[in-house]
């Protein structure tokens, strides 16, 4: 069985050395699906009895390691010397320093790789992450999976 949760954020970035105006600061309103794959849960009288997992707690795990993380904020490959100079200076605004340029590619690999290791059920239902897509636009996505 699987089951997918949405979660959207707002964030900024730059493509450092891209050919088009993406090299240029600017944001996204970003959209992730979590695809969540495993068996049903049936311990009897279980809160999540019949489910993969609550999708309250798929929720409240992308929220706290994704939603929470870049919300409002800027990601900045570390490379980019202007802006890590600049967010040195200015601390106090939020950003993300990353070990890649923060392309949707990119973006959707690393958050892949967080939210792997915080979807563990405790009822032993083979419970994994599948993939992650991650929309940049309306029209543009990029999917990281397990296959």
């Amino acid at each position: 069985m699987e089951i997918t949760q949405q979660i959207e954020w707002d964030m900024g970035h730059r493509i450092t050395n891209h050919r088009s105006k993406c090299h240029n600061l600017h944001g996204h309103r970003y959209k992730l699906e979590i695809c969540l794959q495993g068996e049903l849960i049936s311990e009897t009288r279980a809160s999540d009895e019949g489910m993969v997992m609550d999708f309250g707690d798929v929720k409240k795990i992308a929220m706290k390691y994704v939603h929470d993380q870049f919300d409002h904020g800027f990601m900045i490959w570390e490379k980019d010397l202007i802006l890590f100079n600049f967010f040195k200076q200015n601390f106090h605004l939020k950003h993300v320093i990353v070990p890649f340029i923060p392309t949707a590619e990119n973006i959707s690999h690393h958050i892949f790789n967080v939210l792997d290791k915080h979807y563990i059920h405790k009822y032993k239902t083979n419970l994994q992450l599948s993939y992650v897509r991650l929309w940049e636009t309306p029209n543009s996505t990029a999917i990281c999976s397990r296959k």
